[in-house]
C-alpha cells in the first residue's frame, strides 16, 4: 500500500509539472448490511407464533411447496405472526442449487431447482440479524457456517450446479421481482440445516 501511495504521489508531481491535475478517487467502503424489516421476525424464527411451529421434520419437494396456496394478503398482524399451514412446519428437501448470493439484509439467497426446471428460494440469515428469542438461532448459525465453508459468498451471483439438502421453516413472501421466486412466494426461511452430499 505504501508503494502504491508513493507511485501515485510521483505521478501527481509529473502531471503537476505538465500543468495537469491528478484526481484520485477515495477507496469505497464495503456496503453496510442492514437487517431486514418486512416480516423479519417470521423470517428469522423470532415471531410470536414460534412455539407453534412443528418440530417434526416433514420431507417435501420443490414441486409440493410450489403447489401450496399462498395467502391472499398480508395484514399487519402477520408481520409478527405465522399463517397456519406451511409456515408452521419444518420442511426438508433435496434439490439442485443453481445460484446464490448475499443480499443487502445479510441473507444468503439460494435458488433451488427441481428436475422439472421449477424454482423456489431458500434464505440463510446472518447471525447478528437473528434475535436471541429465535428458537433456531444456533441452528441458523450452524447452517450458514456449513454453507460458507463449502461455497464462497459475496454480493455477486455465484452460478453453480450442486445437489443440496436443506431443512428450514416455511415462509410466504410477497410476489415481487426476485430471482428464483416460486409463483406462490413459498420459501424455506430461515434455513436451519445445510447438507452437501
Amino acid at each position: 500500500m505504501k508503494r502504491i501511495r508513493s507511485m501515485t504521489a510521483a505521478l501527481a508531481a509529473v502531471l503537476t509539472v505538465a500543468g495537469l491535475t491528478l484526481a484520485v478517487a477515495p477507496a469505497q467502503p464495503a456496503q453496510a448490511i442492514t437487517c431486514g424489516t418486512w416480516r423479519w421476525q417470521v423470517k428469522t424464527g423470532a415471531d410470536a407464533d414460534r412455539f407453534k411451529v412443528s418440530q417434526t421434520v416433514d420431507s417435501t419437494t420443490v414441486g409440493h411447496l410450489r403447489s401450496l396456496t399462498a395467502p391472499s394478503s398480508f395484514p399487519t398482524f402477520y408481520q409478527t405472526h405465522r399463517f397456519r399451514g406451511a409456515e408452521r412446519h419444518t420442511w426438508q428437501l433435496t434439490a439442485r442449487l443453481t445460484q446464490y448470493r448475499e443480499e443487502d439484509d445479510g441473507d444468503i439467497h439460494l435458488v433451488l431447482r427441481n428436475s422439472a426446471g421449477k424454482d423456489m428460494i431458500a434464505e440463510i440469515p446472518l447471525g447478528r440479524c437473528v434475535a436471541l428469542r429465535s428458537l433456531w438461532k444456533s441452528r441458523i448459525a450452524a447452517a450458514r457456517a456449513t454453507f460458507t465453508s463449502h461455497d464462497p459468498v459475496s454480493t455477486s451471483w455465484h452460478f453453480v450446479n450442486q445437489t443440496i439438502t436443506l431443512r428450514g421453516l416455511g415462509f410466504f413472501d410477497e410476489i415481487h421481482n426476485v430471482t428464483g421466486q416460486a409463483p406462490n412466494g413459498i420459501e424455506l426461511h430461515p434455513v436451519t440445516r445445510v447438507r452437501f452430499p
